[in-house]
């Protein structure tokens, strides 16, 4: 395919001097509509027939083979694009070995570059085509080194936050396994019950693998049921070790009993009570939560005609719905079951009652709309993520003001994770829609790890022992399941005076969610006491 247009001033499709042009004069597409042109044929997006038609994604990175064609290789015969790629079918961290193989099996010595050059030229391309307001924005906080901003005199909790931790190591990458999401602003298509169940979508279908890369088996196919004569497509899903919900693009949505031995143990709805004037009812968010009376399973439904439901997923009866001005993006139920964070198509982030729907709270943070949020297992932490690039922290005892506000790297927060109790130093992992995934401490939320590769992020999820992050990385030809690792355990225990973003003094210690004597009595707490104690201990001076 060629690509779709060529400006007179700065012609994509042809042979770029990466010599004569500095990082930062990178061109900028001509005009939207060009640039979603382009975006088409760079990312070489894929849609099933009989789609309904594509929301476009002007924000999304460009597919790296292209770029890499256009931005860094170099003027050689003998110089291999990304197009030219034998990508393994597992990339093990035995595998690494620096610019002969990454993270995703690419070996970019082959091509007369690194990996670092690559990542540098494609920051800078990505940074020129950011949304004026947000290139403002991440310029004012001094994430863009921009010296003529006056960054001295931004508010310390808007600095950008330090990558010095180092809380997850790569484990692996099982590369046959793609996910695949029909709308940018939705990446919630990945649910890890266990690393023996890892559930992932794929168009009209969920599928099933685990943690070493068996092949893929199909859970749920609504292939077979078209929706408004349109070809199913799974927006989101979400699992336990009991039930699996996926929800699709036209409210369609199907409940599996993952306990059941019988062949076909689904159960198939649709959406009914949609106002006739909805424009559209794409399921956007979906997470499961047991019911305080009964305990058994529910999954609360955000929908884009702007109502957040309730569904009993024994009886598949909807038990409350409550409407709200604009599309609901994202909700999420705090431990004890009483109380609600709901986000959308505006601004406020809203605390409701989990059961009746009714608000207690409007809170403000952001200047965008919120795709995303998280309560922690300890019931006091919260985050949101919007447009606007912010990561905003919240103290349950206190709503009047953010605990604190933290920057993305480079794109937009699509995904946030809390660490699960009992799996150790707390963390709150937010996955950006392109390339990075930041594991943030959870503690003092003045410091991160980011992980960082090439391509669209399709979901992240941790398991129940929170000692793996599996990171679903949609890139057509590089993309995988990667599997992250909890380390440095041992490290981490000894005490390290520091100051917090408050000027605080803090000592930095091996801090859960609970105290260790709380956590033997919670059920939500997968090992035990001695399985915790051993974690991180180094054998390797051991002599057998």
């Amino acid at each position: 395919m060629q690509p779709p247009y060529s400006d007179t001033a700065f012609d994509f499709a042809a042979p770029l001097d990466v010599d004569a042009v500095a990082p930062g004069q990178l061109p900028l597409p001509p005009t939207i509509a060009e640039l979603f042109a382009w975006t088409q044929y760079a990312t070489g997006a894929e849609f099933a027939p009989l789609n309904p038609s594509p929301i476009p994604d002007h924000q999304a990175f460009l597919n790296i083979a292209p770029f890499f064609k256009h931005f860094v290789a170099q003027p050689k015969a003998v110089s291999l694009g990304l197009d030219v790629a034998d990508v393994p079918d597992v990339v093990t961290q035995q595998d690494l070995q620096g610019d002969r193989c990454d993270f995703q099996g690419i070996d970019w010595a082959m091509r007369y570059t690194t990996r670092a050059i690559f990542r540098e030229r494609r920051v800078a391309f990505e940074s020129q085509r950011l949304h004026p307001r947000a290139r403002a924005r991440r310029q004012a906080c001094g994430i863009l080194g921009d010296s003529a901003t006056g960054i001295n005199h931004v508010p310390q909790w808007h600095m950008p936050t330090p990558n010095t931790d180092d809380y997850f190591a790569f484990r692996r990458n099982n590369t046959a396994h793609k996910a695949w999401f029909p709308h940018f602003q939705l990446r919630n298509v990945l649910a890890t019950p266990s690393r023996n169940d890892i559930y992932y979508a794929v168009h009209g279908k969920v599928m099933r693998t685990d943690a070493e890369g068996s092949p893929a088996t199909p859970v749920i196919d609504m292939t077979k049921r078209l929706v408004s004569g349109n070809y199913p497509q799974i927006t989101t899903l979400d699992a336990t070790d009991k039930v699996l919900f996926a929800g699709g693009f036209d409210g369609d949505y199907a409940i599996t009993d993952l306990t059941s031995t019988q062949e076909n143990s689904h159960t198939w709805g649709r959406i009914r009570d949609a106002a006739h004037d909805a424009q559209s009812w794409i399921t956007n968010h979906v997470h499961l939560s047991s019911s305080r009376h009964t305990y058994t399973p529910q999954a609360i439904v955000c929908s884009n005609d702007s109502q957040l439901r309730t569904l009993d997923c024994t009886t598949n009866t909807f038990l409350n719905t409550t409407a709200y001005p604009k599309a609901v993006n994202c909700s999420a139920t705090s431990p004890n079951g009483r109380l609600r964070i709901v986000v959308g198509d505006f601004h406020e982030t809203l605390i409701t009652n989990a059961e009746t729907g009714a608000p207690i709270e409007s809170l403000t943070a952001h200047t965008e709309d919120a795709f995303a949020c998280a309560w922690a297992d300890d019931g006091i932490h919260l985050a949101t993520a919007a447009q606007d690039s912010a990561i905003v922290i919240w103290d349950a005892r206190r709503w009047d003001r953010p605990l604190a506000t933290l920057f993305s790297e480079l794109a937009i927060p699509r995904s946030l994770r809390f660490s699960p109790v009992g799996s150790g130093p707390r963390v709150l992992v937010a996955a950006e829609a392109d390339d990075y995934v930041n594991i943030i401490n959870a503690q003092t939320f003045a410091s991160k790890q980011v992980f960082d590769f090439f391509g669209p992020i399709a979901g992240v999820s941790m398991p129940p022992d929170g000692q793996s992050l599996f990171v679903a990385n949609a890139e057509k030809s590089f993309g995988g399941m990667i599997e992250l690792e909890r380390d440095s355990w041992t490290g981490r225990k000894r005490k390290r005076r520091g100051r917090s973003r408050w000027g605080d003094e803090y000592e930095d210690l091996v801090y859960d969610w609970e105290s260790e004597g709380r956590m033997e009595e919670d059920e939500r707490v997968v090992c035990g006491a001695g399985a915790r104690e051993r974690r991180g201990i180094d054998l390797a001076a051991l002599d057998v």
